[in-house]
């Protein structure tokens, strides 16, 4: 006769897994700050604008949105490097890649505008720009500003980084429709008090490729018998 798996060693593979997931979330986040890092000092002596002027003035809520939009984009370049790896669908392997590379460049470009005009790369307090959905969205900004639309937990990132590959395509959907749907919320906020520059330009461009994702996140979704 098998020995009944006890309940403390059930106890144990649990706390395994998740020290396991939270330890791949830890070592993606640094691989995403490096990144992020790099892009954004290869990016600053070049980045300029419509007719060669660089967009090295800017206002306070521009300032707030490309700030609080890089962490945004951090925490997706860090979702896509957790479901990097074999055994998960191609197609979301594809749709991972596509957004690390794309947020990649944009956590560049927002960096190199804060630098060249001389401003810090964090913002100490989060979210105070937005106004259209200040108080909605998941997760949270840190630093005892408003939540930031979106975000995921620090639970389900490390929960999506120890899930098998098959569980983890999926869950990586539903957590990245939802995070585009907040990038895409603070986009059009930005538009809406910032309608003309170079800023606001880029916002555009986020909401429009982000629209695209989270619909075609949502028909993978449907395939698959998820819910969003």
């Amino acid at each position: 006769m098998s020995p009944t798996p006890s309940a403390s060693g059930t106890r144990g593979g649990t706390v395994s897994s998740t020290r396991s997931g939270r330890a791949v979330l830890a070592a993606s986040l640094l691989v995403v700050a490096v990144v992020a890092f790099a892009v954004g000092m290869v990016v600053r002596p070049w980045i300029v604008g419509v007719e060669g002027s660089s967009n090295n003035s800017l206002s306070a809520v521009e300032e707030g949105f490309l700030q609080d939009m890089s962490a945004h984009h951090q925490q997706a370049l860090a979702m896509a490097q957790l479901v990097d790896r074999p055994g998960v669908d191609p197609r979301v392997l594809t749709l991972a890649r596509q957004i690390r590379v794309e947020q990649a460049n944009e956590v560049g470009t927002m960096t190199g505008w804060l630098q060249m005009a001389d401003r810090p790369i964090g913002n100490p307090t989060p979210m105070s720009w937005m106004t259209r959905y200040g108080s909605e969205g998941h997760g949270h900004g840190g630093g005892g500003g408003a939540p930031m639309p979106g975000m995921a937990t620090e639970d389900e990132l490390a929960a999506l980084g120890s899930m098998p590959p098959e569980q983890a395509g999926t869950r990586f959907l539903q957590l990245m429709q939802r995070h585009h749907y907040g990038g895409i919320a603070m986009a059009e906020d930005l538009v809406a008090q910032v309608p003309e520059g170079l800023t606001s330009r880029l916002a555009r461009s986020m909401v429009s490729t982000q629209s695209k994702e989270t619909g075609l996140m949502g028909a993978m979704l449907m395939e698959r018998g998820a819910t969003s």
